[in-house]
C-alpha cells in the first residue's frame, strides 16, 4: 500500500485512507478501551482491494475499519488487552456514512494525520519454509533479498524507500512467527511453540492488515515496531470481522 498527503475533504467518504476521521454509519461508533476511546488508524474500502486480491479471500465490497490504544499501546497478547483494538466492518450504502468526529477531546486521544490509501502488489517471502536445505551462506542471502524486497530498499541509498502497510501475503515479523504468537497466547499458552497443532493452526490464520512504524502519519510502535491484525480463515470467509487477532512487535 502506498500513500498521498492530502486534504482530508479531497478524500470521498468511504475511500480508503490512513488516519483523520472514520467515515461512519449512523449506528457504528468509536471502539472503548477502560476508560477512554481507540484510535482512528485506517479505512480499507474492499472495492479498492479486490483486484490485488489474488485469492479471493475478501468480501468484493464493505469497508473495514481499524482501531487502537496509541497512546499506551498494549501488546495484544495479555487479557487485560483483549480490547485495545478494534475492527469493524460495513457493507451498505455508501450514502449511510458520515465523517465522525471523535467522541471526546482528552490527553489520551491521539488524531493520526490523514492520508490517501492506494493499494499496489507487493511480493512477500516466508521466513520458514520445507523441502529446501540452505547454508548459512545461503540463508543470509535469502534474508537479505527478502528484506530488500518487502522492506522496498532503496538500490542505491540503501535505506527503506517506505513503510510496511499492507494486507495479506507473510507478515514481516520483528520477534517470533506472528501467526504462531497470536495463536499460543490466545491458548493461554498452553499449547507448544513446537508442536505440530501450531505449525496446523498457523495455515488456517490470515494477514488481515499490517501496519508499520511511520513517520509520516506521526506513529511509532514501540521501538519501530508493526502492528498486525489477523483473523482465522473461517472467520474472514463468514464476514465475522470481530474475531480478528492482533498482536505488536518492536525491536
Amino acid at each position: 500500500m502506498v500513500k498521498e498527503l492530502v486534504d482530508e475533504a479531497d478524500i470521498p467518504i468511504g475511500h480508503s485512507k490512513f488516519g483523520g476521521l472514520p467515515d461512519l454509519p449512523a449506528h457504528f461508533s468509536f471502539p472503548k478501551y477502560h476508560n477512554g476511546y481507540l484510535s482512528f488508524l485506517a479505512q480499507l474500502n474492499l472495492r479498492e482491494a479486490s483486484p490485488f486480491d489474488k485469492e479471493n479471500l475478501l468480501p468484493k465490497t464493505g469497508i473495514l475499519y481499524f482501531f487502537y490504544d496509541v497512546v499506551d499501546q498494549p501488546w495484544g497478547f495479555d487479557k487485560e488487552d483483549k480490547n485495545c483494538f478494534k475492527v469493524l466492518y460495513f457493507d451498505g450504502d455508501v450514502k449511510e456514512l458520515t465523517r465522525t468526529p471523535y467522541p471526546e477531546k482528552t490527553e489520551d486521544y491521539f488524531q493520526l494525520p490523514v492520508f490517501k490509501a492506494m493499494f499496489n502488489e507487493l511480493l512477500s517471502f516466508p521466513e520458514e519454509f520445507s523441502g529446501i536445505v540452505l547454508n548459512e551462506e545461503e540463508l543470509d542471502n535469502y534474508f537479505d533479498f527478502r528484506g530488500s524486497m518487502m522492506q522496498q530498499v532503496e538500490r542505491y541509498s540503501g535505506s527503506i524507500a517506505s513503510p510496511m502497510h499492507y494486507m495479506f501475503g507473510e507478515p514481516f515479523a520483528i520477534q517470533n512467527n506472528v501467526f504462531e504468537e497470536i495463536i499460543y497466547y490466545d491458548n493461554d499458552e498452553k499449547i507448544d511453540w513446537n508442536s505440530k497443532e501450531i505449525k496446523q493452526k498457523r495455515n488456517e490464520m490470515v494477514l488481515l492488515f499490517q501496519m508499520d512504524s511511520d513517520d509520516d502519519i506521526d506513529v511509532m510502535w514501540g521501538d519501530v515496531g508493526i502492528l498486525y491484525f489477523c483473523i482465522d480463515k473461517n472467520d474472514l470467509q463468514s464476514k465475522q470481522f470481530d474475531k480478528a487477532k492482533f498482536t505488536l512487535q518492536c525491536h
